[in-house]
């Protein structure tokens, strides 16, 4: 009795809000799963329930933690935090393991759920009282299934750091509440520095699976604006050779000999345009992100393709270096067989791929030589006709794509706007060939219900800080790629090639397409060898700062290397460049 009274002369004991037990589920098997959810009231403030997720990304913002390894291992714990600012809804939101019990005010409240692309997002109102208690279940549907079909979701540029094991079940949870099957996170090294985002472990030692759900440390080293940010998947162990920090080639090839594949981030840009012109020849490069910052850009990836180099494209989120949620920016990669790490990679490595924002895509190429895929080969005895069937589907809720090209040698030569249903646009036709040839399926439109394009500014200056032909193109050019501030933002998706192989013709690297493309890849070689030479070679020094500048000393002493790697892509290129134009038709 006297606590009683305690409590009702203090008021302690009287309810403040109502009680909410909230669950959400995936729709066709009733079972709860993670997903990450937005509580609005009615005057669209942002509620996070004490009790959600605590997720953290590390993008190096604390200085002192790049050059001490105990601090560095302390990252995760002093970021954690559950609430996740969403650009894309302007709304502030937070993650949630299958249930969650919680307090909110008295009021009405929208509540959404999202779980990926895949998903529908579903949006529930509810009605909470003083002491009442709410019991709502929020049922995820489906508009796609594509691991049923084989194709596995991955973000494969993620910075969040995993020090130690306790951590991988919560990461892994996070990625689940976005539907990613493989979650690549990577470890930051710069020419001076490599403890950002540290990792407990690389290649297959690193890798936590939790429900079908994959996580794995791979690096983002060498990191430099001078030829660009390469990334390695699934190597043994951490590879930094600092005494060349430039040798790219040399870090790539150790990479492959302890199981890794390697590539380039940002569309091959950021100096990386300069590095590829350098090493594709070498074939020490098995994928390129062409989708990512919220835009896709893929001019440097086609003229890789033709030159008859087999590169996947492959998409990631730079999570949280760029405003941005993981997975907002994928791809897929095919299996033929249950998910699993090192097959995955094979997957990536085979080139079976294809990035999107929202859209998923089906392309396949028949002739008389059989039937092929995405990333696969099609041999046709004598040139003929092939058969193409394509189609996108997509969530007619959030994207809105316009067309689905068919790109044959990096040109538009069939596309399709009709949709038979909705969210689904069909591409069937017949295509000659004449000689071998690539062709893929490339998808756009624009987003629904998001905020508008933001922030272009920053990202025009990152691509012209060095005035680079390339980013002129994406700038000034005819279908200037990057986006407008204010601008709807972009639905985009494109598919690996299908590669068609004709006996007896021109190999790819020896047609027309390949000899323009050699000839952009030795003006920038030019570009490149110009910057490296004595009296400019200190311009490059110190720029553009903390984020991935060059010392002086690493740039002579990776000088060389460069020097050699530039001299070897030339003499390839000239070869490509001074071929007579084949005779043969597309």
């Amino acid at each position: 009795m006297a606590a009683a009274a305690l409590c009702t002369a203090l008021a302690a004991c009287a309810p403040s809000g109502g009680r909410v037990e909230l669950a959400v589920v995936d729709a066709a098997t009733g079972e709860p799963t993670p997903a990450r959810l937005e509580i609005l009231d009615a005057g669209g403030a942002a509620h996070v329930p004490d009790g959600a997720l605590e997720v953290a990304g590390d993008c190096g913002w604390l200085p002192v933690h790049n050059w001490l390894p105990p601090v560095a291992r302390l990252q995760m714990w002093r970021a954690l935090a559950a609430p996740v600012e969403n650009p894309f809804t302007g709304t502030t939101q937070f993650y949630v393991d299958r249930r969650i019990e919680f307090e909110l005010p008295p009021g009405r409240y929208r509540v959404r759920a999202f779980k990926g692309m895949e998903h529908r997002v579903t949006a529930r109102e509810v009605e909470v009282a003083l002491g009442g208690e709410v019991d709502l279940t929020i049922p995820l549907e489906r508009w796609v299934d594509l691991s049923a079909a084989g194709w596995h979701g991955a973000d494969d540029h993620l910075h969040i750091a995993r020090p130690h094991r306790r951590f991988d079940r919560l990461i892994a949870r996070w990625m689940q509440a976005e539907d990613l099957d493989v979650a690549n996170l990577l470890q930051m090294g710069l020419a001076q520095e490599l403890y950002i985002t540290p990792q407990r472990g690389f290649g297959e030692a690193s890798v936590h699976e939790d429900e079908g759900t994959f996580i794995a440390g791979g690096q983002e080293n060498p990191r430099t604006h001078v030829l660009g940010h390469a990334i390695t998947l699934g190597a043994g162990r951490w590879i930094d050779f600092p005494e060349t920090y430039l040798d790219y080639g040399r870090f790539w090839r150790e990479a492959r000999r302890l199981g890794g594949i390697n590539g380039f981030a940002h569309w091959g840009l950021g100096g990386a345009d300069e590095g590829i012109a350098a090493w594709a020849p070498e074939r020490l490069l098995d994928f390129l992100e062409v989708l990512g910052f919220g835009f896709p850009y893929y001019g440097t990836w086609y003229d890789l393709l033709d030159l008859g180099i087999r590169i996947a494209p492959t998409a990631g989120t730079d999570y949280p270096c760029a405003p941005s949620l993981p997975g907002r920016e994928r791809f897929y990669a095919r299996l033929d067989g249950p998910l699993a790490y090192r097959p995955w990679l094979d997957a990536v490595a085979a080139g079976r791929t294809f990035v999107t924002n929202g859209p998923a895509l089906e392309l396949a190429v028949r002739g008389a030589g059989g039937a092929a895929g995405i990333g696969d080969e099609l041999r046709l005895e004598a040139p003929g006709e092939v058969e193409i069937v394509a189609r996108v589907r997509f969530d007619p809720e959030r994207d809105d794509v316009a067309r689905l090209e068919l790109m044959r040698a990096g040109e538009v030569v069939a596309s399709a706007v009709e949709r038979p249903r909705p969210g689904e646009i069909v591409l069937e036709t017949t295509l000659p060939v004449g000689e071998s040839t690539w062709v893929a399926l490339r998808a756009s439109g624009a987003k629904l219900g998001e905020t508008p394009v933001a922030g272009i500014e920053h990202l025009e200056a990152a691509l012209t800080f060095l005035e680079r032909a390339t980013a002129d193109r994406i700038l000034n050019g005819p279908g200037r790629a990057l986006p407008r501030n204010g601008d709807p933002r972009p639905t985009a998706a494109h598919t690996a090639p299908v590669w068609i192989a004709v006996a007896g013709s021109p190999a790819i690297e020896e047609q027309p397409a390949a000899a323009e493309a050699a000839e952009r890849f030795l003006a920038l070689l030019a570009e490149l060898e110009a910057r490296f030479a004595h009296e400019r070679i200190g311009e490059l020094a110190g720029f553009p700062g903390r984020g991935d500048g060059v010392e002086f000393e690493d740039l002579e002493a990776g000088r060389p290397a460069v020097l050699d790697a530039v001299a070897r892509a030339r003499a390839h290129y000239e070869r490509l460049a001074s071929r007579p134009e084949s005779t043969i038709g597309h």
